[in-house]
């Protein structure tokens, strides 16, 4: 009678260790899609607190938004520019803005495609190219002397000016 429960318990300690080898393993600076309300943002990671639990930035957003996360919310790396969704509306007007903004209202990019830049990232200026327009007020940047991990979408919020 205890073999059965034995082969039971190993079998569900190898399904158990099976499930979480399998899922990709995340670093601090990833560029990942986070499910937050049904709908897929793009974010950041900015901390790993344990295997399975995640701090991530919302790219676009406050750092008030910054949120922890477990890997069942976070559905892969994004490669490339990335456009989210418009926030959700308690977001939006958290934020101050109109949570269904009229394509009218968004103003043209003033940077082009190849631009030098210097961008701000967490309090510090660093110089930047611009690689691609990524959507109204979004800027797809590559940080000189640094690898393309680094490369990320900005608003246009934190770009300081030209070089």
């Amino acid at each position: 009678m205890e073999q059965p429960r034995q082969r039971l318990q190993l079998t569900a300690a190898l399904t158990m260790f099976a499930l979480t080898s399998c899922r990709d393993q995340y670093r601090i600076g990833d560029y990942v899609w986070v499910e937050w309300e049904g709908r897929d943002y793009p974010a950041y990671v900015v901390d790993q607190k344990n295997k399975t639990r995640f701090r991530v930035h919302f790219d676009g957003y406050e750092s008030r938004w910054d949120e922890d996360v477990t890997l069942e919310r976070i559905k892969g790396r994004i490669e490339g520019p990335a456009s989210a969704p418009p926030p959700p509306e308690k977001v939006a007007r958290a934020m101050g803005s109109d949570p269904k903004p009229s394509a009218s209202t968004r103003a043209p990019s003033s940077f082009n495609v190849g631009d030098r830049l210097r961008v701000r990232w967490r309090g510090s200026l660093y110089a930047a190219t611009v690689q691609a327009l990524a959507g109204p007020g979004k800027l797809l940047v590559h940080y000189e002397g640094y690898g393309t991990e680094w490369d990320e979408v900005v608003g246009e919020d934190r770009v300081v000016g030209k070089r």
